[in-house]
């Protein structure tokens, strides 16, 4: 599997022109294109094409068709507004000559203004008290004997520490709400746009699943079917993914195949610093 480079020289997609860019899809075991691969790699073409004075601030994107990870992914930016304050970026995603994402992305130049947020949860518990959930889920598969895989990203790309400790081979019922901490390794550049990139890559894991919770079922369920259908990120202020960083979701709502979550990136000191929120398709 990947380790962070990779990662990071897949998500710094390939510039063909100058809005035109070329990305490509690393191995994960999935029956398609890992969603916050392409989110992630439609805002570094956007980015690409705006002042590094202008920062993201937010992304509302729609998935339109399952991708192919055999294929390459051309990003097709529209520079629709390039405003005094604001810059606003079109994205296309296509393979084989259909579109598979789009997304608009909102820059602003850095102000000043009013601030407040809402708090962290109380009593999360530090990272450093949890196991890495690769660690924990192996450990779980030899006391079960369960030869299925649970989906997870690769512990060399990131780490990620679950809170809930939920058992992924025995879901049973619970309330609507995950959080987990998690850390690039390494020591990353500074430019916010690499660590905006890779927040935008994580923050497809666990919205939908958090809405399954109440149902007793999970990715392994068979004859379950998921896949994001809508996705939305603000980018609160600026913030490094090689320091520890707590997502905490929620599912408010489910039905008509559908299930809404919205999420909070906290950095370790409490900052609430992007927040997200997404629709899924659930069939069972």
């Amino acid at each position: 599997m990947f380790d962070i480079d990779a990662l990071l020289g897949s998500l710094q997609v390939e510039q063909l022109d100058r809005y035109l860019f070329r990305g490509a899809s690393l191995p994960l075991p999935l029956p398609k294109i890992f969603g916050g691969q392409v989110l992630a790699q439609a805002l570094n073409a956007a980015e690409r094409t705006v002042e590094n004075e202008r920062h993201a601030h937010s992304l509302h994107a729609y998935f339109l068709r399952p991708g192919n990870e055999a294929l390459p992914i051309i990003y097709d930016v529209d520079p629709i507004r390039d405003g005094g304050s604001f810059t606003t970026r079109r994205v296309v995603a296509k393979q084989d000559g259909k579109a598979i994402f789009s997304c608009a992305v909102s820059f602003q130049r850095v102000e000043e203004g009013l601030e407040h947020q809402a708090d962290m949860p109380a009593d999360v518990p530090l990272p450093e008290s949890l196991q890495s959930n690769v660690e924990r889920i192996r450990q779980l598969a030899e006391l079960t004997g369960d030869p299925r895989q649970p989906f997870e990203l690769p512990l060399a790309a990131i780490d990620i520490r679950v809170v809930d400790g939920a058992d992924p081979f025995n879901p049973g019922v619970a309330e609507p709400v995950h959080g987990y901490w998690f850390r690039y390794p390494g020591r990353l550049t500074d430019d916010p746009a690499v660590h905006r990139t890779l927040l935008a890559y994580i923050s497809d894991r666990g919205l939908i699943t958090t809405g399954l919770h109440p149902h007793g079922v999970n990715m392994l369920t068979p004859n379950i079917q998921l896949a994001s259908l809508d996705h939305a990120l603000w980018f609160h202020t600026r913030f490094r993914v090689d320091e520890w960083i707590y997502y905490q979701m929620e599912s408010p709502r489910a039905g008509h195949s559908r299930t809404f979550g919205r999420g909070s990136f906290y950095s370790r000191d409490g900052v609430l610093v992007a927040s997200s929120a997404q629709e899924g398709l659930v069939r069972v």
